[in-house]
């Protein structure tokens, strides 16, 4: 493999951003850094400032910079209103893109940018990174081996306590926000495709969002594997609890205080036991699986996990559970 580092534009420094400017940095081998992008050209050189970066080339919008910089790749953490636009002035200026989840807030424009990516032959890699928490790792591959024997069902539960709308202030707040990372870890730890989806959602009283924030639906997936999904950004205290009923066994991921997780397990008529996995002795970030993967991706070609058109499979749950939220029925999910 070629091994010449990745010029790469960074599109969005604060919150996540920072996070992923890091991993880049850390990863000279690979990546590197040639410009910076905010909502303000201040922003950027703020942040390239306190990197001590004070030669890097900083801009305000992307056009701008895609017209300035000799750039092979752009790494997007903008707030994903932005992100349609965005890649495809990537695109047109002949540069892979790995972007934030979700890709965009639409299936069928979607849809379009990964036949986009696909006609320009460019990478498109979307950072779905909780499939690549050390208890969701070992999860699939126990699944996958048949451990504890076939899968029965599921039951997942996320409560948590934003009570403040962040980036995305539209309709279906939490299943744009949070639900994209349920059902693309299902998908994952499964390995098999969901088909059908039936989904209610309402906004409690309190709620100071613009959409609802609880979201009750059953996920079929092939084989007759039934999901029953709880979440919400309105509960009082924080919980994940996703709980795989196995012929003999039943796996349980769970947390208490952040999305770290532990793993446990129970045998028939017995409790729950921690077998001593815990995300948080993962010394490996979440992210650098899919930042290797759209490295190894752009150099050798063919498909990846999280690639976009994989990613159209996560996003056909979330299209499937709004509009069966709408219509109190039994909609089908579109198959990728």
């Amino acid at each position: 493999m070629n091994t010449k580092p990745l010029r790469c534009v960074m599109v969005g420094v604060t919150n996540r951003g920072k996070s992923m400017t890091d991993l880049l940095q850390a990863d000279s081998e690979h990546f590197e850094i040639v410009a910076l992008v905010d909502k303000t050209e201040e922003f950027a050189r703020c942040e390239a400032q306190r990197r001590g970066w004070n030669d890097m080339k900083c801009f305000g919008s992307i056009k701008d910079c895609l017209r300035q910089v000799k750039a092979e790749a752009a790494i997007i953490t903008s707030p994903a209103r932005f992100h349609g636009e965005q890649i495809r002035d990537c695109f047109e200026a002949g540069l892979h893109v790995l972007v934030a989840k979700p890709l965009v807030y639409d299936l069928r424009e979607a849809e379009q940018l990964v036949e986009l990516a696909e006609m320009k032959n460019l990478s498109l890699v979307v950072d779905q990174q909780y499939q690549f928490f050390l208890t969701e790792r070992t999860v699939s591959e126990w699944i996958k081996n048949k451990k504890y024997g076939d899968v029965g069902f599921i039951d997942f539960k996320i409560h948590r306590h934003r009570p403040n709308m962040a980036a995305f202030t539209g309709d279906n707040p939490f299943i744009w926000e949070q639900g994209v990372h349920s059902f693309n870890s299902l998908l994952s730890i499964l390995g098999r495709p969901a088909v059908s989806v039936f989904a209610h959602q309402i906004k409690p009283k309190w709620s100071s969002y613009n959409g609802p924030t609880v979201c009750f639906g059953e996920i079929e997936f092939s084989g007759g594997i039934p999901c029953q999904y709880l979440g919400t950004f309105d509960s009082r205290a924080f919980t994940i609890d996703m709980r795989i009923e196995c012929e003999h066994a039943a796996i349980r991921t769970v947390a208490n205080k952040s999305f770290l997780k532990e793993l446990e397990v129970a045998l028939p008529g017995q409790t729950f036991e921690s077998v001593g996995i815990k995300d948080t002795d993962d010394s490996q970030p979440a992210e650098r699986f899919n930042l290797q993967a759209f490295y190894k991706k752009i150099h050798e070609g063919g498909r990846c996990i999280n690639d976009g058109r994989d990613n159209l499979r996560t996003l056909a749950i979330v299209d499937a559970f709004i509009r069966s939220s709408q219509s109190r029925k039994w909609e089908s999910v579109r198959q990728f």
